[in-house]
């Protein structure tokens, strides 16, 4: 009776919220939008552009809507301190086909010339820019090292990607600046939209507001814009250009809405698409207008939501850090100097950087042997100031630095004992060691465990901060002097190597090698060694466990190197020549961190910034002194990969996360719900009362992804499972498995290595291993609420139809091969005991009074035929979308589509409810 009264609670909710949602509701759009009134347009130039004085004005982005998307709150306050200059209209067909042409050779079909360009992804856009900017005799306002191009020459990746805001070249509009000049005449009714613009797109400035001077800017084309996602603060920024980091998607922003849009849901906060649209994203809505001018004190946001003034660019991609180290399993850390703080880089298959911003000083930073923690102090070699030792989880992206409380201590470099204890080896102060202040000073070690540190330990007098031994036998000391403490364990002797000559970032080698890595100032024995003359940390030194030299190598022309490390974790002996180092250029700025191979003299820069310091590699290898796993940590439970190219990257993004919980929870699953994105959003698996469910809906997805998990992974790996609810969509059953599923199957590296490897005997280590990738927030925030798969509320809008109808028949092999697939799986449902559910869940009810079942078809008589064929299998039918004739509200609705999270509510209670009554 309790779980009756709450289902019969979770209704009422339902109701209430459609209710208390509706248009009329205090947080509502219109109260959003106040049109700017003062901002001054000059005249239309030669080349199509108009000039905004915007210095001194101001706009607004996101909402205060408690119902919009979490990317799009809160509302947020933008200044600008600048003028810009900002396309009348979008691009036309016309224009970028005659300018790229001569850049990558691609076009784009254009019915007339006037029609906006479209079906050109974000980087084509990048590249035309910067084709008008040469034209034009002005500074590129976007950098890059490679481009990619698909068959259609198409750009769909750039490597090293740069946007340089104080260029005056021409470039994409901020989102700012985008809803600067939108807000002056926002009307969307008035724009080409899908009330009157028959589905296809109009010439430019050919709506009912192409009388004002900017054209376009609600409707026709969905607009790019130069941001990526970022996050917004309830607070004032100036000069905003979007994320600092961007995603691993690589997601843009759009703004406008489309030809297709109903004019009721064209915001000026709306930021995005039903789907993520990524860099390499095409689509025929899809155009974009350009800027042009100088952004002084440009302002990102990181990932945290703190105002940054200069980018953190990763420079290399996840295959050619693999090449050097051995593994995709590798981290960085260092000290952003512009800051003071910390910044962590997990590469992996993904690269995520984080900037942890708690006010504590950040120096020298070192990853523990297991990759999970990082050391840092709050002084700096060669300095006698106060320092303490803190230790941070990197698992943990909103873990506090924890403090070592009972003593000073610098310089902490962590070390394995030769009993196995893992511990930091530390000095009490840091100062320079050419006096005897240096052996009164003393080096220590303490446990760190379970977040807490030990007792400490002295090891031995001086301060020998460039490493030491697990043994104690060897010592290493710098800044100004290189010092080395020699010990057999009954004798020992301090001794000054390198000729007594200036030498700092000393640090000993964990190999066994007993190597010592240094840089020095240019002296006689260094420049006697190598043979020529050089200036200070021109070269990377090594010296042998006697202090005498044996390998030099040099920095890049017109740079020094700084910082000097040997790369740590758990390494093969190979990857002991690797070395991390920054580099610094003639003004003495570090702006780059770079890998050094030992073996060739091979530097390759990591990553890029105004002043790095402080670098930490970390990397994982297979290594003969360790147990080989049974499994290949770099390929195991990785089930998405930012460096491969995929169309459909965020439902690959999507499928890692559900393959990511059902590794987690399949022990305990009852019911399984797999379908496209109209599934995903109808479903809250946590709300479900009677069935323990796992939602592993997919969107884009079809019967072939679905039959495909159900094979590989649900029916042999989850013992308990007593439902599967699959999607029916007649529309998504004239796909092939060629058409979207392969995509995201075939560029998952976690599914290939599981065809080959997953079995009985592994399965605990993939399932291991699945846990350990990550997939931040903002990979998906574009359109889900916070924490969940559910959309926010919006309307059914107006039911458009997508596809032509007429091939859609009954008789279409790829239907009749997918009914197939239902039939099979009904088998080995049956054979397992398992209930197979069909799924219909609701759509626009507009579409009742059209020829078309939904968006994507079929015909109402095929669509029927469809769905008595699933049905004359034996299969139960939990119809939700009733032919139209359902009780899901417009506020029940996120689009035409998908249902919102108020929507979700009545249909996972409803499916609940259905579920708990099956024998």
């Amino acid at each position: 009776m309790e779980k009756i009264h709450k289902i019969a609670l979770l209704l009422f909710l339902c109701v209430w919220g459609a209710v208390s949602c509706s248009e009329e509701h205090p947080f509502s759009s219109a109260f959003m939008e106040k049109p700017v009134s003062t901002l001054d347009l000059g005249e239309i130039g030669a080349e199509g552009m108009v000039y905004v004085k915007a210095s001194g004005e101001k706009t607004f982005l996101g909402t205060r809507d408690v119902l919009a998307k979490s990317l799009e709150r809160p509302q947020m306050n933008v200044d600008f301190t600048y003028d810009f200059y900002i396309g009348r209209h979008e691009v036309i067909c016309k224009d970028f086909n005659e300018t790229m042409g001569f850049v990558t050779g691609v076009t784009v079909p254009c019915l007339m010339d006037s029609l906006p360009a479209s079906n050109v992804t974000f980087f084509d856009a990048v590249l035309y820019a910067n084709a008008l900017s040469k034209k034009y005799g002005l500074d590129s306002a976007y950098s890059f090292s490679k481009v990619d191009l698909d068959a259609e020459k198409h750009c769909v990746k750039m490597k090293n990607f740069k946007f340089v805001p104080k260029s005056s070249g021409y470039r994409l509009p901020t989102e700012a600046e985008w809803t600067l000049v939108a807000s002056e005449n926002w009307n969307p009714g008035n724009g080409w939209n899908a009330v009157n613009s028959g589905a296809v797109v109009h010439k430019v400035c050919s709506s009912n507001e192409s009388q004002n001077r900017i054209c376009d800017m609600a409707g026709n084309m969905l607009e790019l814009v130069n941001d990526r996602y970022a996050s917004f603060k309830d607070t004032t920024v100036a000069n905003f250009v979007g994320s600092i980091d961007g995603d691993a998607l690589g997601s843009c922003v759009v703004k406008g809405g489309s030809y297709y849009s109903s004019p009721t849901t064209m915001n000026l906060y709306n930021r995005g698409d039903t789907y993520p649209i990524l860099s390499s994203t095409k689509g025929d809505y899809i155009g974009f207008r350009l800027a042009r001018g100088s952004i002084p004190d440009a302002m990102w946001f990181s990932d945290n939501g703190s105002t940054v003034s200069a980018p953190i660019t990763p420079l290399i991609e996840s295959a050619e850090l693999k090449s050097m180290t051995g593994s995709y399993n590798a981290k960085l850390v260092f000290r952003n100097d512009a800051q003071g703080n910390l910044v962590y880089m997990n590469f992996g298959k993904t690269t995520t950087v984080v900037q942890f911003e708690d006010g504590v000083e950040v120096f020298h930073p070192d990853i523990s042997p297991n990759g999970k923690y990082v050391a840092f102090c709050t002084s700096m070699e060669g300095s006698s100031q106060t320092s303490f030792i803190y230790v941070r989880d990197l698992t943990d992206a909103s873990s506090k630095a924890v403090r070592m409380s009972s003593m000073k201590g610098a310089i902490p470099r962590w070390r394995v004992n030769p009993n196995g204890d893992t511990v930091i080896v530390f000095v009490s102060s840091a100062g320079g060691n050419r006096g005897d202040q240096f052996l009164l000073e003393g080096t220590w070690q303490v446990k760190f465990s379970n977040g807490k540190f030990g007792t400490p330990e002295k090891i031995f007098d001086g301060a020998y901060h460039g490493g030491v031994l697990n043994d104690n036998r060897l010592a290493i000391s710098s800044s100004p002097l290189l010092r080395a403490r020699l010990s057999d364990g009954t004798w020992k002797t301090d001794m000054i190597w390198y000729n007594g000559e200036q030498a700092c970032n000393a640090s000993l080698a964990k190999d066994g090698s007993n190597r010592t890595l240094f840089l020095d100032f240019g002296g006689s024995e260094g420049r006697e060694f190598v043979g020529v003359d050089y200036g200070v940390h021109e070269r990377l030194l090594i010296a042998d466990s006697t202090g005498r030299l044996v390998q030099s190598v040099p920095s890049p022309a017109g740079y020094s190197f700084d910082h000097s490390e040997w790369a740590v974790g758990i390494l093969k002996d190979s990857a002991s020549n690797l070395v991390v180092a920054t580099l610094s250029d003639i003004n003495g700025v570090h702006r780059e961190v770079v890998l050094v191979d030992l073996n060739d003299g091979r530097i390759v820069p990591l990553v890029e910034g105004e002043e790095l310091w402080h670098p930490c590699l970390w990397v994982w290898q297979d290594s003969p002194n360790r147990p080989k796993p049974v499994v290949d940590m770099d390929s195991a439970g990785v089930y998405y990969d930012s460096e491969v190219q995929n169309p459909y990257s965020f439902a690959a993004v999507e499928m890692g996360i559900k393959l990511k919980s059902f590794w987690k929870e399949r022990d305990d699953l009852q019911a399984v719900i797999l379908g496209s994105s109209m599934l995903l959003d109808a479903v809250d698996d946590k709300a479900m009362i009677y069935t323990k469910t796992l939602n592993m809906g997919v969107s884009m997805m079809d019967i072939n992804l679905f039959d495909y998990l159900i094979r590989n992974y649900v029916i042999p790996y989850a013992p308990n499972v007593k439902y599967l609810v699959v999607e029916l969509s007649p529309g998504l059953m004239f796909r092939s498995y060629q058409e979207v599923t392969a995509f995201v199957l075939e560029s998952s590296p976690g599914i290939l290595y599981d065809r080959l490897h997953l079995s009985e005997a592994t399965k605990n280590e993939i399932a291991e291993f699945s846990q350990q990738q990550q997939f931040p927030k903002i990979l998906l925030g574009q359109q889900y609420l916070d924490g969940t798969f559910l959309m926010p509320s919006g309307s059914w809008e107006a039911p458009i139809v997508n596809v032509d109808l007429t091939p859609l028949t009954f008789d279409a092999l790829v239907l009749q091969y997918n009914l197939k697939i239902w039939e099979l799986l009904k088998a080995l449902a049956d054979s397992k005991g398992i209930q197979l559910i069909a799924a219909i869940p609701p759509r626009n009810p507009g579409y009742k009074d059209t020829e078309a079942f939904d968006p994507y078809g079929p015909s109402w008589e095929v669509a029927h035929q469809i769905i008595d064929a699933v049905k004359n299998m034996g299969i139960m039918v939990f119809d939700e979308y009733k032919d139209g004739h359902h009780d899901y509200t417009d506020a029940m609705a996120y689009n035409p589509n998908h249902l919102s999270y108020l929507g979700a509510a009545l249909f996972t209670a409803r499916l609940d409810a259905f579920l708990s009554a099956l024998p």
